[in-house]
């Protein structure tokens, strides 16, 4: 199985497409404007990235990365369980969402499953220098959502004592 820079960059895109969705029904779920501003921020942060993603697929040139079976099996389990499939899981999710503490938390959890899977893809191009320059700006990228949601955690947990 090969996957090129380019799917790499299309999977990411997925991601971020993803987490849009999820911020944005979850926004439905509180009357409270403070925490649908800051859903709103969240939302448009994907966005952002996504963004920047399709920047980079559309100036990435053709650089194929080789994957044995065994370990292709072992990404698509990662990706299968990393962030939501699709929007049915995004809803079922938000169903359960009763707090923007628990938001705020399967978004964390969803941020470090997108470097595990990057990282992941990194180690499998190490010999390749295009794929390891989008695969690090990736997890940047993800690393400075972490920080971001963790700010926020904090913020919100001293303005509800």
């Amino acid at each position: 199985m090969r996957f090129s820079t380019k799917e790499l960059v299309d999977i990411a895109i997925g991601i971020e497409e993803s987490g849009y969705y999820f911020y944005t029904q979850s926004r439905k779920k509180f009357d409270d404007p403070h925490f649908r501003e800051l859903l709103t921020f969240l939302a448009e942060e994907e966005l952002r990235h996504k963004e920047l993603f399709e920047k980079m697929l559309r100036e990435l040139g053709d650089a194929p990365g080789i994957f044995t079976d065994d370990y292709y099996q072992y990404l698509k389990a990662l990706g299968d369980d990393r962030v939501f499939r699709n929007n049915d899981d995004v809803d079922t999710v938000v169903a359960n969402v009763n707090s923007i503490f628990d938001v705020l938390k399967i978004a964390m959890t969803a941020e470090k499953d997108s470097i595990l899977f990057y990282s992941e893809l990194l180690t499998m191009h190490d010999k390749d220098k295009d794929a390891r320059t989008v695969l690090n700006r990736l997890i940047n990228e993800e690393r400075k959502h972490i920080v971001l949601i963790l700010e926020l955690k904090e913020r919100l947990e001293l303005s509800t004592r």
